[in-house]
């Protein structure tokens, strides 16, 4: 018996299909007691540890290594978040959001002048409003994030051992994920849905490849349900599903995914929005050659352009940096990993250059995709062959998080906000705001008070920045400015509109201040 298969010892005998793969039954047998963790059907439960005694040992190290990732990232985020340097439009905007929806409010986010739901179709967040009537904190967002995103590794596990018949080699590729330094910059970029599609993804991969389809469909909508570019992942799902498994079931990931792009994008964000502005979604604006068709001409048109386009700006260091540290190993045998072609070809093409970074969280749901790829490719080979390989790969990710992630021993600096002085200094300023006062702050302090229905981001309301529409115009005075009860602002306020603080300072008079920051108190008249 191989040292790698302790926990798939049965009386039966592997069955091989032509692919190489277990037949569905024995698979079952030796590989599935996760889900009957959660629909036991057993007469006792020491029967049930008794049986299963091997595999939940042989489960723990990855166990450890989900863990291990999570607390890392968990504190890391949070820390960053209390010393404030989780900026508001990425932090305060979800929390914002879900604090209004566990307080039963409309979920207009004053942040950003936008529904909630509008600014993207986040819908799989309702999962954490029952949190924000426990502990209402930016704090649940990151440890969520965190969460979810280390849980990925488990169905990547599971797919690397139902397809490698071998718990070291599925235990070192869900370490070769975890090791990711695009996971890891992307879990420290404030909070986004995007984890959560991580998680998602994966379970959609495993779900198809080892065909357990109820739970396939399950992961496709709470995918669709993350955000209105998820289907750029499902609908390559339901085509390697129509062609490997059940072309019946691939279809309708297919049709549903398309119906979903086409519902959000085209009449449920427009609908919360107030205005059928299809430049509202998420990549408006961010294709070059005036988008699709622009697109499509210029590379047909001008190849030549197109290709000095497509190598300029570091665009194929992004492409080499999340290939190499994902394995490589997927070019042999690509199936999996093109299912984030749509996903990828965007991040290069794109003229928005955080896309093709692997510091911000526009990479983070192709990590998963490309390591499955690699999981993948390795099946396709002799076990020897796929057990050094993915030795390899393992030295690989491991050199890729030491020059690029964020792991302890990485070369990296992770961001730590603001000194610990300054810290408490700001804090002593937002103690002294009421609860439920209108409020305009700084961008970086707002991320402490956006637990209110009525909070701005400097200088908003009094001179319109990233608010509203995309395009309505900035440098407005909103009506709401009036009702402004307290601005926080830092003492060196520097190039951050202070000609718009000198317009109307004289409505306001310090409260507070110290050497970090400084309150400002609405005058009182009559």
């Amino acid at each position: 018996m191989n040292d790698v298969d302790l926990e798939l010892s049965t009386k039966d005998s592997d069955t091989l299909d032509e692919s190489g793969e277990t037949d569905n039954f024995s698979e079952y047998r030796r590989g599935q007691f996760l889900q009957n963790l959660f629909t036991p059907n057993i007469s006792t439960p020491i029967r049930f540890v008794r049986d299963h005694k091997r595999a939940f040992i042989a489960f723990i190290p990855v166990i450890v290594l989900a863990f291990l990732y999570f607390l890392r990232f968990a504190i890391l985020s949070v820390n960053l978040l209390n010393h404030f340097g989780e900026p508001a439009f990425d932090m305060s905007i979800p929390d914002q959001g879900l604090w209004l929806l566990s307080r039963f409010h409309q979920p207009f986010v004053t942040i950003m002048g936008r529904n909630l739901f509008g600014d993207h179709s986040e819908f799989v967040l309702f999962i954490l409003v029952p949190f924000y009537w426990i502990y209402p904190h930016g704090a649940v967002l990151l440890v969520a994030q965190a969460l979810v995103i280390a849980a990925a590794a488990i169905p990547i596990y599971l797919l690397a051992r139902h397809l490698l018949h071998s718990n070291t080699m599925a235990t070192l590729l869900a370490a070769v994920y975890l090791l990711n330094p695009a996971l890891q910059w992307g879990n420290m970029e404030q909070f986004h849905v995007e984890s959560f599609e991580v998680l998602f993804v994966s379970i959609a991969i495993y779900a198809a490849v080892v065909w357990r389809p109820r739970l396939l469909m399950v992961a496709i909508v709470l995918l669709l349900l993350s955000n209105q570019d998820a289907a750029m992942y499902a609908l390559p799902i339901g085509i390697w599903v129509a062609f490997r498994r059940e072309r019946r079931e691939g279809i309708k990931i297919v049709v549903l995914s398309m119906i979903a792009a086409v519902l959000i994008n085209f009449l449920i964000i427009p609908l919360l929005l107030g205005s059928f502005n299809f430049g509202a979604t998420k990549y408006s604006g961010r294709l070059p050659f005036g988008g699709v068709i622009g697109s499509v001409k210029e590379i047909i048109r001008y190849p030549g352009q197109a290709w000095a386009y497509m190598t300029s700006q570091g665009r194929p260091w992004y492409v080499w940096q999340m290939f190499a540290s994902a394995g490589l190993i997927f070019v042999l045998a690509p199936e999996i990993a093109l299912i984030a072609i749509i996903a990828l070809g965007i991040n290069v093409w794109t003229s928005f250059g955080y896309q093709h970074e692997i510091m911000y969280h526009y990479s983070l749901p192709i990590v998963p995709v490309l390591v499955c790829g690699t999981i993948w490719a390795l099946s396709r080979m002799s076990r020897r062959r796929a057990a050094w390989l993915t030795g390899l790969i393992v030295l690989g990710a491991l050199w890729s998080c030491v020059i690029w992630g964020l792991a302890p021993f990485s070369d990296q600096q992770y961001p730590t906000g603001l000194p610990s002085y300054q810290v408490t200094e700001v804090q002593d300023l937002i103690n002294d705001i009421p609860s439920n006062a209108v409020v305009s702050a700084f961008y970086d302090y707002t991320t402490a008070l956006d637990d209110r229905t009525q909070i701005y981001m400097w200088p908003n309301p009094f001179s319109t920045s990233y608010y509203g529409l995309p395009n309505q115009p900035g440098g407005v005075t909103l009506p709401v400015a009036s009702q402004v009860q307290y601005v926080l602002l830092p003492q060196a306020l520097g190039t951050d509109s202070p000609q718009v603080w000198t317009q109307i300072a004289p409505q306001f008079h310090v409260l507070a201040q110290n050497q970090t920051a400084v309150l400002y108190e609405r005058n009182t008249t009559g």
